[in-house]
């Protein structure tokens, strides 16, 4: 019975030290890891050079609205290694989650991996930013703070200091404002120096509705580098309403506002084949309205998001963007992508330098087409 008691406790022994070590990894790989899995990142510079070498497009002047672009969706997170914390608006289950499982959260929290400067060589032109005001500046947001915004913004002044011809859209999220104003903000993003250029001398039209906005108008006929600057207020967030008041900002003709300048369809599920469903979905309603449609920019955002309606895709993703380097590849190669390229031409993805399966160089090659084909139906017009 002694032998058989002994035994007993040392099995049960070896399963609480089993278990013991099990939760140890998982603790330190599941939630402490911050390893993404990312594979292959496009780093050959190949598209700093989207637009302005397309044969006659000064001459059929697109609009920019009918331009094609690739989107980097929270491309503000490509900086999320220098997280400084919470951002203010986020929620208490996050918060919690952070503290628990650093790594998990900062997983599913960056969506890119390569810098603004080297998103724009290879090829992205449309961002979407978060910002919020901590401490004195702006930062980068999404739950976490990233790096002061001017990072972004240095990247951005001098790719467009330095390439005529070329449009970057900013389409800006303001997650939190504290005692700044909208005003003040706008302020700041257009009086920013860096490389002797601030954004307002990239922006040189005004009171132009975006539907009648053309390349000649933003980049002084392919002379100079060009910016389009849009906000979207997020519905999700309360009391959003003040920050989206200009009032006398010197600036205030030069910046678009959400139900002015876009749509979009932000699907929140992680499985591909729901995105798909979704764009189906838009595009059909967007084709049978497109007269409401025709002048905004009209964006297909193909990103997932962690949730509990697909928890074993979300579980089994390990980052979004080892999910994206999947996902955007199956999108791009879905059938119907050409049909709603031709609808939504702005491609807004997680991971838009993925080199998996070739994907920035095939969507970047999809673009050029795109763009080229509207160039000379333009051309065509008598």
């Amino acid at each position: 019975m002694e032998k058989r008691r002994k035994k007993k406790a040392a099995i049960a022994l070896s399963l609480t030290g089993a278990l013991i070590l099990a939760l140890a990894v998982f603790l330190t790989v599941v939630c402490g890891s911050r390893f993404l899995h990312a594979g292959a990142v496009a780093t050959d510079g190949a598209y700093s050079s989207v637009l302005s070498g397309i044969e006659g497009i000064s001459e059929a002047d697109p609009r920019v609205v009918d331009l094609s672009m690739l989107g980097a969706h929270d491309a503000n997170t490509c900086n999320l290694e220098r997280a400084k914390g919470f951002s203010c608006e986020t929620g208490r289950g996050v918060r919690a989650a952070a503290r628990l499982a650093p790594g998990l959260v900062y997983r599913y929290t960056k969506t890119q991996v390569s810098t603004v400067a080297e998103q724009l060589a290879e090829g992205v032109r449309y961002f979407h930013f978060k910002v919020s005001y901590f401490e004195g500046d702006w930062y980068g947001s999404h739950s976490l703070l990233d790096a002061p915004f001017s990072v972004c913004l240095r990247d951005i002044l001098e790719f467009l200091g330095g390439s005529p011809g070329e449009i970057v859209i900013l389409q800006i999220q303001m997650m939190y404002g504290g005692e700044k104003t909208f005003s003040e903000f706008v302020s700041y993003l257009f009086t920013f120096g860096y490389g002797g250029h601030t954004l307002g001398e990239f922006v040189p039209y005004e009171s132009v509705p975006l539907g009648g906005l053309t390349y000649n108008a933003v980049t002084a006929n392919g002379a100079k580098g060009g910016a389009v600057v849009a906000f979207a207020i997020d519905s999700k967030l309360p009391d959003q309403s003040y920050f989206y008041d200009p009032g006398q900002s010197d600036y205030r003709e030069k910046i678009y506002v959400d139900r002015d300048m876009m749509t979009n369809v932000w699907f929140n599920r992680m499985k591909t084949s729901a995105v798909a469903a979704g764009l189906d979905e838009h595009c059909a309603a967007v084709r049978e309205d497109f007269g409401r449609y025709k002048d905004l920019f009209r964006v297909m955002q193909i990103d997932t998001a962690p949730n509990a309606r697909d928890f074993w895709e979300t579980a089994g993703a390990w980052s979004l963007v080892n999910k994206a380097k999947k996902h955007n590849l199956q999108i791009l190669e879905n059938p119907h992508f050409d049909s709603w390229m031709e609808v939504l031409p702005i491609v807004l993805c997680d991971f838009s330098t993925s080199a998996s399966g070739g994907f920035n160089q095939k969507v970047n090659e999809k673009i050029a087409a795109y763009n080229r084909r509207t160039v000379e139906e333009l051309l065509r017009q008598p």
